[in-house]
């Protein structure tokens, strides 16, 4: 009766020793995900920098290119909402969107699926104008949003990219954040969530007090089975 007390405590000893060790090589990769996530953040605004938009309206012209997002009329008294981009007076997305507050032409009535943004170089100089939009349609369901963006550079060359998240440039990170209220990292979210450390603290605490508890109890029942056979 003895000897299967012992193995039983032995058993949970094993148990509570790979949990807790488990569990702290989950804490570790998403503390060295969020190291990483500083660092690579760091070191983008140390080399760019968003400038505010002087006259945040919806229609731009940056360096010849003329863009311009509005609503479609025969939508604007709708529940659903089309918010139409236009690049060079050509159509170039669609978007099905939640109803649209247009009492004003600045570009916060669509900051929650579409923004303008104006990136500078600061070791060159050079300019860079972002659309940047979620293109996945109000209400519908989809596992990973899908988002699109346009880079303009200042000898007015377009360049398209359609992505989702974790499949996104470091670049592109930068771009999307702030639309739809979110704010993506490129490796980790973590360090953007509320409560996230807190919550990766206790993680790493219930971990260590795991392995923990197992080595001692371990311990124990080895010493008492030791004790025994003597």
């Amino acid at each position: 009766m003895e000897m299967k007390s012992k193995k039983i405590s032995l058993g949970i000893s094993v148990l509570l020793t790979l949990t807790g060790i488990v569990i702290l090589f989950i804490g570790a990769y998403f503390l060295i995900q969020s190291l990483r996530e500083y660092h690579y953040q760091s070191s983008f605004e140390k080399k760019y920098e968003f400038i505010p938009i002087k006259n945040d309206h919806h229609v731009q012209v940056f360096h010849g290119v003329k863009i311009n997002t509005f609503l479609k009329e025969e939508n604007r008294n709708n529940l659903n909402s089309t918010i139409i981009l236009e690049i060079k007076d050509e159509i170039e997305a669609e978007i099905k969107a939640s109803p649209v507050d247009t009492d004003t032409d600045s570009m916060k009535a669509y900051s929650d699926v579409i923004q303008y943004k104006h990136m500078v170089n600061r070791e060159t100089n050079e300019e860079t104008f972002i659309i940047a939009m979620q293109t996945t349609p109000a209400g519908k369901r989809v596992d990973t949003k899908q988002y699109r963006t346009y880079s303009i550079n200042e000898n007015g060359v377009i360049t398209k990219s359609e992505f989702t998240i974790g499949h996104q440039s470091k670049a592109e990170t930068q771009w999307i954040r702030g639309i739809s209220k979110q704010k993506h990292g490129y490796y980790t979210d973590l360090p953007y969530q509320d409560g996230a450390w807190t919550s990766l603290l206790l993680l790493i605490g219930f971990g260590l007090l795991s392995l923990f508890s197992g080595i001692k109890l371990g311990q124990n029942a080895f010493n008492r089975y030791s004790g025994a056979a003597v």
